[in-house]
Order: structure tokens, then sequence, then C-alpha cells
């Protein structure tokens, strides 16, 4: 008797087509590091492989591993060769058919061909490992050189936009054709949107590499950010919302308040903004470059407690407490933190987990589990340990040519923002004098008649070319049209910095502090710098 089972709809992010959306993007998101998750599986299969396991062990190691992508492939091999008695051959063919990423379905095939023709496991998983390390190489640095070159059409893409910006703002000012307001607004918006494409031409031309883990266990930076985080992120907020964003739309700069009485008081929520900031991106600027000198602490380390593990035939405790600490790094505590959890016999596994979670390191919680469950098995430590150690040099290696480059652009945008928003400020505020010097100029000797109507009654060519110089412009809108300017450039550079470097989410906190402390300064200095310079005595008469 045939009994029919209620099938159990899986559960998603959310609730109808917004959770498939969601379910979609969290799909993609581990797509884009496919990639890195490969190369991590193949350093995986080749380090178990040395411990002589069996093909069905060493599918299912690879299928438990959830946080590598490849690994629901490898689940659905072994489901068809463990449940459905296929053997490997036929199910890594049809698995290959279903898979969409190109490098991927390619190595499903290979393995086929290997698998059915004979060929030994570990000797087909250390080819494909080193093959795919020089492949995955080639690739990164003809991304980085990609990037190299988009990291110089952004700048270009900014300047252009930015000059786009004045030229479309001084148009208006000269010619009176149609609506001030439609066109600066529509100006603004294009503004934002190129900036915007700049961002994400960078962000398809970076290499796919994350930096900082995911995981419940933080380093320290990390814990310490989650918990200011939440706190300072809302105040930043409501700083530009209350005192940039709606005295903005109301047409309020508080012009006449405080010790500068001609600047513009609505980059106040700007500087709060940044130095609300500042703390918590400083963390992780800290964060992010100890980071760093772990991951090339790491290389050392592995392949140091590896060999000294299969030289001396020890345990992992006994190994930690023979390396030379002198080479640890900025490993050094985390390292004596672990060798005490397992010399006091504490379980392995936790003691791993906090070493791994407190490093904070995105390649350490990969490859150190690696190392770990291969010994764990039997296998060669001193084989196991280089050729972690050698996946993760290679990984080092290209990052530093990657700071290379961020480190050069970020030094490039940082004094290219402070031009183009002292240039906007510049000339709206030039505009904003003149515009009211000529209106007190006509309303002084004219009996206040406005220069719009004085310029309709010139007779010849002046009303045919549409020209009213000055006239119909308010000076609210200039100033509510340089603060969207200004806005738009602190978010595209904000976004750019971070996408180039590499760095963890938390490191735009850093990027958007500064260039928000940037642009809150320059808002309450260059007004009243513009105004004294061009009220001068000598000047004005």
């Amino acid at each position: 008797m045939e009994v029919k089972t209620a099938k159990v709809p899986k559960l998603s992010l959310g609730f109808g087509r917004f959770g498939k959306v969601l379910d979609v993007l969290r799909s993609r998101g581990k797509d884009l590091l496919m990639d890195n998750d490969l190369l991590f599986t193949l350093t995986y299969m080749a380090s178990l492989s040395t411990a002589n396991l069996s093909r069905d062990k060493i599918f299912e190691m690879v299928s438990e591993k959830k946080e590598y992508a490849p690994s629901r492939y490898f689940s659905k091999v072994k489901d068809l060769t463990q449940k459905w008695h296929y053997d490997y051959a036929t199910a890594c063919d049809l698995i290959a058919e279903k898979i969409k990423h190109e490098r991927l379905k390619k190595l499903f095939n290979r393995m086929a061909n290997a698998i059915a023709a004979g060929e030994p496991d570990n000797e087909f998983l250390e080819r494909e490992w080193r093959a795919f390390k020089t492949i995955r190489k080639d690739e990164y640095e003809r991304n980085l050189e990609s990037l190299r070159k988009w990291s110089d059409a952004y700048t270009s893409l900014l300047v252009s936009a930015s000059l786009i910006s004045v030229v479309v703002l001084l148009s208006v000012i000269i010619y009176s054709a149609g609506d001030p307001g439609a066109t600066l607004t529509a100006s603004a918006f294009a503004n934002f949107a190129i900036s915007l494409f700049g961002v994400f031409m960078l962000f398809k031309a970076v290499p796919k590499d994350k930096k900082v883990h995911d995981l419940k266990i933080k380093s320290k930076e990390q814990t310490a950010i989650s918990r200011l985080a939440p706190m300072l992120i809302p105040i930043a907020f409501f700083a530009v919302l209350f005192l940039t964003v709606l005295p903005t739309l109301l047409n309020f700069t508080g012009g006449g308040l405080g010790i500068l009485p001609k600047a513009d008081y609505r980059g106040v929520g700007f500087l709060l903004a940044g130095l609300v900031l500042l703390p918590v991106g400083y963390l992780a600027r800290i964060d992010d470059q100890k980071i760093s000198k772990r991951d090339e602490a790491f290389t050392a380390f592995i392949r140091s407690l590896g060999a000294i593990k299969s030289g001396a035939g020890v345990s992992v405790a006994e190994a930690l407490s023979r390396i030379d600490q002198k080479n640890l790094g900025e490993l050094r505590e985390l390292v004596m933190q672990l060798y005490r959890r397992l010399s006091m016999g504490l379980d392995a596994k936790l003691s791993w987990e906090r070493f791994v979670g407190e490093s904070g390191s995105y390649l350490i919680s990969k490859l150190t589990a690696i190392f770990v469950d291969a010994t764990d098995l039997g296998g060669d430590a001193d084989v196991v340990g280089e050729i972690v150690s050698s996946s993760n040099l290679e990984m080092v290696l290209l990052r530093l040519k990657r700071d290379l480059i961020s480190s050069g652009f970020i030094n490039l945008i940082i004094p290219l923002h402070l031009a183009m928003v002292g240039l906007v400020l510049f000339i709206t505020q030039i505009l904003a004098i003149f515009s009211d010097y000529i209106s007190n100029l006509f309303a002084g000797q004219l009996g206040g008649v406005s220069t719009g109507e004085v310029f309709s009654k010139i007779p010849g060519g002046m009303q045919g070319l549409n020209i009213g110089i000055f006239s119909g412009i308010p000076t609210d809108l200039l100033n509510q049209y340089s603060v969207w300017i200004i806005l738009s450039l602190t978010i595209a550079n904000t976004l750019a910095a971070n996408v180039v470097k590499g760095g963890g989410r938390y490191l735009y906190l850093y990027y958007g502090a500064i260039f928000a402390i940037l642009s809150g300064l320059l808002m309450l200095v260059v007004p009243p710098v513009v105004k004294w310079a061009f009220t001068l005595p000598s000047f004005v008469e």
C-alpha cells in the first residue's frame, strides 16, 4: 500500500515574492565567492586524500562543509552514489549538466573522466589543486589590472560628473529657459546615478575576495564594533537627517548662528555624523590591519605546526609549545590561548573554534578547519600543513598586490573629494553673492525693478537670446543643489573606497566618517571664506 507523505515547504527568509527575492540574492552572494570556495574545496579534498580515505568518505566530508558553495553539488553526487547506487563517474557527469558555473562544471567533468579511467584520487586531487591555484592567481591578477584601469576611470568619471553639475548650474543662472528647479533636480540625480555607475563598475572589476568571517565568535575589535554600531549608526543617520536633509528641504541654513555668521550650518549634520562614526570606523581600521597581519603569520604558523607534529610525533598541544613564538607575529596571543586550552584538556573542537573566531579572519576560518579535519582523520600533518600554508600564502600575496592599488586609489579620491566639494560650494556661493549684489543694485538705483524686467526691456538680442542673468533663481535653490551634490559625492566615495579596498562591512563606517567630516568642514568653512573674500572694500568699490 502506497502511503502519501506531505511535503514540508522549504522555509525562506521572508514571505511570498519578497522571500524568494532574498533567497535569490543570498544564493548569488554565495556564487560570487564560488572561485574562492572552489580553491578551499580542492585544498580540503587534497588534504583529506593524504589520509588514504575512501572516495565515499571524501565526498561525505566535503558535502558536510556547508560554508563552501560547491558543497551542495558534492552532496548531490554523494546521494546519487550512496542512496541510488550510481557509480561516481556517471553521478559526476549528471551533476555537471546541472551546474551553471563554468569552472566548477569542468571540474566535475574532469573528475568523472579521471574516475572512469581509474586514476588514483590523491593524484588527481593534488594535480587539480595545483592547477586551480595557478588559474586563480592568473584570474586574480587580471581582475587587479581591470581594477587599476577602472579606478582611474572612476576618478575621471567623478571629475566629469562634478564639472557637468557646475556647468548645468551656470547655464541655469545665465539662461532662464524652463523650470530651474526641475533642471537642477534632474542634474543632481544624474550626478548621483553617474557616481553609482562608477561604483558598480568598480565592484564588477574587483576580485571577489572576502576578508572578515561571519562567525558568532569574533575578534575583540569586532565585538566592540558590534556593540557600538547599533547605537552610533542611528545617531549618525538622524544627525544627517535632522541637521542636513530637513533644513535643506525647509530652506534653512542657519547662516546667522554661531561664530561663522555666513557658514552653511547644514554641514554640522555631516560633521556630527562623521565624528559619531569615527570611533567605530577606527576600530574597524585597526581590526582590518590586524587581520592582514594574522593572515600573513598564519602561513608560517600552520606549516611549522604540521612539520613539528609530524616530525616529532607529538600532539597538537605539544607541537604548539615547540613553535618559535617570535615568528608568530600578530597570532602570538591567539596561539598561546589555544595552547592553554588544549593543554588543560578542554574540547579540541571548541578550542579551535575560539581560535578561529577570535582571529576575525575569513582565510583562517576556512583553512584551519581543513588542517584540523585532515589531521584528525589520519592525514600526514607535514603534507597537510604544506598544502594549507601554500593556499594561504597565495591569497596573502595577491591581497598585497590589491592593497597597493587600493592605497593609491584612496589617497587620490580623498583630495579629489575635497576639491570637488570645495568647487561646488565655491561656485554656489559666488553665484549667490552676485545674485544678491545685482538684486540690491537694481533695487537701489531703479526703484525695485527686478533684473529680469530690466533685461527684458533692453532692445535687441538679449530677449531673443533668452538671457536672464541672475534673475528668477532663488538662493535657497542653489544651496539645496550644492547639498545634494555633496551628499551624492560623500556616499559614492565611501562605497568606492571600501569596494576597492576589499575590507569588511564595518570598514564602510571608517571611510564614511572620513568623507562626512571633510564634507562638513568644507560646508562650514568655504562659504564664509568666499563671502569674506568678495566683500573686501577694493572688490566692492
